[in-house]
């Protein structure tokens, strides 16, 4: 399960347990972070997670894909110190990301272009996620063969769409599940994206988790709306 937890971690970023008992974000200061020269506040997803740090964000910035930058990382508070000792035996069952488009940081998003956008997802939701999938798969077993580390290739099997969780003026939220497998281990991971205008920006905001039952997809749900809302009111 090791090996199959790092490919996560490396595909999702590419691509990005106590359920119950997790709390949101109201309570947790929200950092600032430049993004096209603007300052914008990113509080965590849930209080049990922190953010990385700068040494841990350019370590992880390996794995973004490479038109993306990535701007805020993550991860639940207790496995902060084992992420530097690298990847190697590190177990992350839920963590999450917020990136923004290297080529786009400093173009200002109107409402138009934020319906638009949306408007296409929509339109080619089936489309856009199987080619991201068979994409984040090449990229990431093409870095895996040039670090000479052919033995983590891994595999995707078809995303399983769980459609749009939410839909405001600024921010579109949709989620999948995606089984993996690598070296013999087989898992399937969780996730709910966001594409939220924040100050005139276009952010990428990724949540993702281990996917054990219908509760994850409920947590999933839920916690994918509520992140966007607290960085939403984080930026009055």
């Amino acid at each position: 399960m090791k090996k199959v937890m790092i490919a996560c971690l490396l595909f999702f970023g590419i691509a990005a347990m106590s359920i119950a008992q997790d709390s949101g974000t109201k309570a947790v200061p929200a950092e600032s972070f430049k993004v096209g020269g603007t300052s914008i506040a990113i509080p965590p997803p849930i209080t049990k997670m922190s953010e990385a740090g700068h040494d841990n964000r350019e370590f992880m910035e390996i794995v973004v894909a490479p038109n993306n930058r990535l701007i805020a990382a993550f991860l639940l508070t207790k496995d902060l110190p084992k992420l530097t000792k690298g990847l190697d035996g590190l177990m992350i069952s839920k963590y999450a990301m917020v990136q923004v488009s290297r080529r786009g940081e400093y173009m200002d998003c109107k409402s138009s272009d934020f319906k638009e956008v949306t408007d296409s997802i929509k339109a080619q939701f089936g489309e856009v996620i199987g080619s991201s999938t068979k994409k984040a798969e090449y990229e990431f077993n093409r870095r895996m063969k040039s670090l000479d580390l052919d033995a983590a290739t891994v595999s995707f099997g078809k995303p399983i769409q769980l459609g749009c969780l939410f839909s405001k003026q600024d921010a579109y939220g949709f989620g999948m599940l995606t089984p993996l497998s690598m070296g013999g281990e087989n898992m399937k991971m969780g996730m709910g994206a966001t594409l939220m205008r924040v100050k005139s920006r276009l952010l990428f905001v990724y949540l993702y988790a281990e996917y054990k039952d219908k509760e994850t997809v409920r947590w999933l749900r839920k916690t994918t709306e509520d992140w966007s809302d607290a960085i939403m009111e984080a930026n009055k």
